[in-house]
């Protein structure tokens, strides 16, 4: 992203203060990073390409209250954090979107692609926005054109900002936090929470549900599947 003013707009949506842990998830070339340093307590960068965060590394060496991880964000656990400025891999959006519900966090400022806010905002109903639906409040910012970008991307991006949704507890938000779970497994993790045995919980399922519904992770269910077991259990 080379668009300087669309960079200010990003760091100035996430309404940054000192006492701020800000979280970027591929950070590249740093031009985001360069002005995300200072805004708050401390800065961590997790960047998957290991010559990109050499180099980042290298230039923000003087840097003090910086963190550098080179991993992919959707295979570790995350360090605690309260908010999240990141230019996103596009490829990653949604996996984090699934792995942000087991986080507590004030806000996120994310640049996606501009269709994929089509499926969170539900234009056409989702298991994304059911998820939005459940976790998350989401505000579209601003369109970003290609040519913020050098090079340009093949899709036009947007700039959105979630906050957590302060609500209490239920059965679908238990159950899609368990997102790399079998769908039998989750439910019976629910349902022991509430007091049955495990044999109870598991006999309740295999009334509700037919059997190749119960071995399908969570993150492989249809909406329709999903919505189904809401029914059954909620």
């Amino acid at each position: 992203m080379t668009d300087t003013e669309l960079l200010q707009r990003i760091v100035k949506a996430a309404a940054l203060k000192k006492e701020d842990t800000i979280l970027e998830i591929g950070p590249g070339t740093g031009n985001l990073t360069k002005l995300l340093l200072r805004k708050g307590k401390s800065l961590i960068l997790i960047e998957k390409d290991k010559e990109l965060l050499k180099k980042l590394k290298e230039e923000l060496k003087e840097e003090k209250n910086i963190t550098f991880i080179q991993a992919d964000a959707t295979q570790q656990k995350l360090p605690e954090f309260n908010k999240s400025v990141s230019n996103l891999p596009y490829t990653i959006c949604e996996p984090l979107l699934w792995i942000f519900t087991r986080y507590t966090f004030e806000t996120l400022v994310l640049v996606v692609p501009d269709k994929f806010t089509e499926l969170l905002q539900g234009y056409t109903p989702s298991r994304l926005q059911l998820l939005v639906e459940t976790f998350y409040e989401l505000e579209y910012l601003e369109r970003i054109p290609k040519q913020a970008f050098d090079p340009q991307p093949k899709v036009e991006s947007a700039l959105i900002r979630i906050t957590r949704k302060k609500t209490t507890t239920n059965f679908l938000r238990e159950f899609l936090s368990q997102y790399d779970k079998k769908t039998k497994n989750a439910i019976k993790e629910i349902l022991m929470k509430k007091g049955k045995t495990k044999s109870e919980a598991l006999q309740e399922i295999s009334f509700s549900l037919r059997p190749a519904l119960q071995e399908k992770n969570i993150i492989t269910l249809s909406l329709a599947e999903i919505k189904e077991i809401q029914a059954k259990f909620k």
